[in-house]
């Protein structure tokens, strides 16, 4: 299946080059871009085809890759609507907020949507990505989950849940970049260099989280995980007992909350 990515900016470029270096073959992928010359340099570095804009890209291939962010996704697609109609393929998205109805509607007819929601861990092959439709066939869902599964995992959501994902995996790595920055700050309170408190706090996390992974495919759960770290009169749990009596919970609930909100208000 040929794929054409319309944009080629630090989301669709992760993509592609998370893709490549999996062992996709570059030669199925045609980009398009309002800089002609970006696309150009990405299809030269991973070894795709560039086309001179959308409508030449839709025409060449069996799934288009909307890569663009949600203000300018109508006006691509009116590019292309007449294009992805007239041959009946597919329409694959990665804009925050814009539902499969509303892409439709721009389209003006029901043509087959993917809906996909990655994060920006894609840039070293770890993003976690949502993926949703209501009428594309069993092929072009497989065809995006293995093309969102070069840089990452992938989890079968419905529409309606996108902006609880959304929060937890597209909102959170920012939430996270905050963690470890205060801890590192911590961490030169008490005497170590703020490079070192970053790469210690930052490897305990992405450690922390693996171990979660790799526990949660045997059932254990991460209650069960923080019991096992944590000490009778520890310093773990002196610790995890101040952290939530300074109000860590609430606090990570109410970002969430703020985000599916926020979502909601976009949308």
């Amino acid at each position: 299946m040929r794929i054409g990515f319309i944009g080629t900016g630090a989301m669709v470029s992760a993509i592609l080059r998370g893709a490549v270096r999996a062992g996709a073959d570059a030669s199925t992928f045609v980009l398009a871009d309002r800089n002609f010359s970006a696309a150009v340099a990405l299809s030269e570095e991973i070894g795709a085809t560039p086309a001179r804009n959308n409508a030449t890209l839709a025409s060449q291939v069996d799934l288009v890759f909307l890569g663009v962010k949600p203000h300018i996704q109508r006006e691509v697609i009116a590019d292309i609507a007449s294009t992805v109609k007239e041959r009946n393929i597919a329409v694959a998205s990665i804009a925050a907020g814009r539902t499969i109805d509303a892409i439709i509607s721009d389209f003006g007819a029901a043509v087959p949507v993917v809906r996909v929601m990655p994060n920006v861990n894609a840039q070293i092959g770890l993003s976690m990505s949502a993926i949703c439709s209501d009428a594309a066939s069993r092929a072009q869902i497989d065809a995006v989950t293995t093309l969102m599964g070069f840089v990452g995992r992938t989890i079968a959501l419905d529409e309606k849940d996108f902006p609880a994902f959304q929060a937890l995996a597209s909102c959170s790595p920012a939430w996270t970049f905050q963690i470890i920055d205060t801890l590192a700050r911590a961490g030169v309170k008490h005497g170590l260099s703020k490079s070192a408190s970053t790469t210690i706090a930052a490897q305990a996390l992405a450690g922390s989280a693996q171990l979660c992974l790799h526990s949660l495919e045997s059932g254990t759960q991460p209650a069960q995980l923080i019991d096992q770290v944590t000490s009778p009169g520890g310093t773990t749990i002196a610790g995890l007992l101040a952290a939530e009596e300074a109000g860590l919970n609430t606090a990570l609930i109410h970002a969430v909350d703020a985000a599916i909100a926020r979502d909601a208000e976009l949308a």
